[in-house]
């Protein structure tokens, strides 16, 4: 049960705990995402371009600086027999926790270089993880020994992408954009954890184990696509991630254990069950090229009218494989629909659909493999706005040179998964040695309101 060394938390991964909001590591990065919920590859318009889909800056019509966020994130965790003594009935946990966050999850600004040339720098939060979670479990009455079990973990995991892109139009009636942008990425994490078993209060053994870890990396990612317009009602759009590639990965790590048997009983010193205790403390800076976030491609096709649109995307992260940081994901596809009515000028009301599946090919004792779980959600959004906001209706040209703009977007967002994640399975006896991981079913509920404001001038 020696804790071995931490690896890379960045990307695409989830803490030993079932804590992460979803698996894609998407991000409320745009009023129209905050309308309908993501399907918005072919339609973009906003900041939320360079996280989607770098061509829609094109559609820019003058500088627009916009914040995103999800105010509050709900997460009701359902997963029994993550601490699990092995008797007869086993002994199992409850799993039950609740977690909250208020978050900032995107800043973008967009501006016009000149009539065919347009940019935007974003500040983007794509994999936010906040949780606590405590466990205890004592086996039922007349069970002798007596064994409780108890532990607790505590995560922060920050996944900052600094954006720069550039898109324009190609042709003189402007059917064809095409943009590219380019990411840094900072990436830190701070997971504390610590569990323990006694038996008979420690008089017939007990184990304790408690550990911290911190970690930052720096990395890179590229992105292009396009937006073609066949016909005026119907937009289609592409575009592609490399795999966010780290250079350099800080590591600091400390732990501490101790186990005792039976009082009483002396056991060899060469024995994994004899008295011992103890601690570690490490760190250090390596540098490299590793894949720690997949590539992705998404492809998306909107029909747009007077009545608002609707827009259905693919969205596939492709197999990353990085032995040297044990990180193993297969390729997943999963997809979204979403739709926005355009109730008045000013206002829209947007629905969304989305599925969510999990890249985990099996659970394992790595943090990437933590948790196995599928999600399905929905989507329910509002946008008001002081003036146009429609992809088939650029702003009039009066109200693009007069005045600033202004937009709000509220978004309320539920999902639903179910699936598995790694607990601990303890001994009925005093036997550290034999402490293992297993996989218990669960599931997971999330909550989540967005919301969105844009300022243009």
């Amino acid at each position: 049960m020696r804790r071995a060394s931490l690896i890379l938390l960045i990307g695409a991964v989830c803490v030993p705990v079932p804590a992460s909001a979803g698996n894609s590591d998407e991000v409320n990065g745009g009023l129209d995402v905050t309308l309908t919920g993501g399907a918005v590859v072919a339609i973009t318009y906003t900041g939320a371009a360079l996280w989607y889909n770098p061509a829609g800056l094109a559609r820019t019509t003058k500088a627009s600086l916009e914040l995103t966020g999800v105010t509050v994130q709900l997460q009701m965790v359902k997963m029994p027999g993550l601490s699990t003594i092995d008797t007869d009935p086993q002994a199992k946990s409850e799993g039950k926790t609740v977690n909250f966050s208020v978050v900032p999850q995107a800043i973008t600004f967009t501006i016009g270089l000149r009539e065919n040339l347009k940019l935007g720098v974003g500040l983007f939060n794509s994999s936010i993880r906040r949780a606590f979670i405590t466990e205890q479990v004592t086996t039922a009455p007349g069970i002798t020994p007596e064994a409780r079990a108890v532990g607790g973990q505590n995560s922060k995991i920050d996944f900052f992408h600094v954006s720069g892109g550039l898109a324009g139009t190609l042709g003189n009636k402007q059917k064809l954009l095409l943009g590219g942008a380019f990411d840094f990425v900072v990436a830190s994490s701070r997971v504390d954890g610590t569990q323990a078993i006694f038996y008979n209060g420690g008089e017939s053994g007990f184990f304790t184990d408690g550990d911290v870890g911190t970690q930052t990396g720096f990395g890179l990612q590229l992105k292009a696509g396009i937006q073609w317009v066949p016909i005026p009602e119907v937009r289609i759009g592409l575009s592609a991630a490399s795999p966010t590639f780290a250079f350099v990965i800080l590591e600091r790590f400390a732990n501490t254990f101790a186990q005792s048997p039976p009082v009483g009983i002396t056991l060899p010193p060469d024995d994994p069950n004899a008295q011992s205790s103890g601690g570690s403390e490490s760190r250090g800076a390596k540098g490299g090229w590793w894949g720690v976030e997949p590539g992705n491609l998404r492809f998306g096709i909107a029909y747009v009218g007077d009545w608002g649109w609707v827009e259905a995307d693919l969205f596939v992260q492709w197999r990353l494989r990085t032995p040297d940081l044990q990180i193993d994901r297969k390729a997943t596809f999963n997809g979204r629909i979403g739709s926005a009515i355009r109730l008045t000028r000013f206002m829209h009301l947007g629905l969304g659909l989305f599925t969510d599946l999990s890249p985990v090919d099996q659970l394992g004792r790595t943090p990437p493999a933590t948790i196995d779980v599928n999600f399905y959600g929905v989507h329910l959004g509002f946008l008001f706005a002081n003036h146009e906001m429609h992809p088939g209706r650029p702003e009039a040209e009066s109200e693009t040179k007069d005045g600033a703009g202004f937009a709000i977007a509220i978004g309320l967002r539920y999902s639903h998964g179910r699936g598995q994640a790694l607990g601990f399975l303890f001994p009925a006896q005093y036997d550290p040695s034999s402490i293992t991981r297993q996989g218990t079913d669960g599931k997971i509920n999330e909550i989540a309101l967005n919301l969105g404001v844009n300022v243009s001038f």
